[in-house]
């Protein structure tokens, strides 16, 4: 009998010098890794933002800032000659546009991280908050500010708290 060389199967299959299966689905597509199938999903929000930033102020393009993928901003269903920061909401607070999460108290709208007291600058996320004359207090600064009539103390109700009147 000739030596078998068909019991291993591995030395049946077209190799390289070192070895590797260049006829490999994951070798071929190693191979091809700078020919991606698809381009990559991006969210609606980054889109928008990079059109944004690609658009002039007269819609035109800046070229330092020119994606060679020349991804499109949405069309804004607002409408008018406004630019895109424009039409983002504004902070109370620092007026700038806000992007991404926004915290809304008593028809206002905040940054997270500008939702604070003006006292302190404690942060007010997921803590009671109490405006006072227009300004936005922690409870703490909020109790300082307000004068009970003679004989009554200051007492914080929050929404869904069960009260008891003596």
């Amino acid at each position: 009998l000739p030596p078998s060389s068909s019991l291993d199967p591995l030395k049946s299959l077209p190799r390289s010098r070192n070895g590797i299966d260049v006829e490999s689905d994951v070798y071929k597509m190693l191979q091809d890794y700078e020919k991606p199938i698809s381009e990559p999903k991006q969210s609606g929000s980054f889109r928008y933002l990079q059109g944004m930033l690609e658009a002039g102020e007269n819609g035109e393009k800046l070229d330092k800032l020119s994606n060679p993928r020349n991804i499109k901003p949405p069309v804004s269903k607002l409408g008018g000659t406004m630019s895109g920061l424009q039409m983002l909401p504004e902070c109370t607070r620092c007026g700038n546009g806000i992007v991404g999460t926004i915290v809304k108290a008593r028809d206002k709208l905040y940054h997270p991280e500008c939702f604070m007291c003006d006292d302190c600058g404690l942060n007010l996320k997921q803590r009671g908050y109490f405006f006072i004359e227009e300004q936005l207090y922690c409870e703490t600064h909020a109790k300082e500010r307000v004068k009970p009539p003679e004989g009554y103390d200051v007492v914080a109700v929050y929404p869904n708290a069960k009260v008891e009147l003596v």
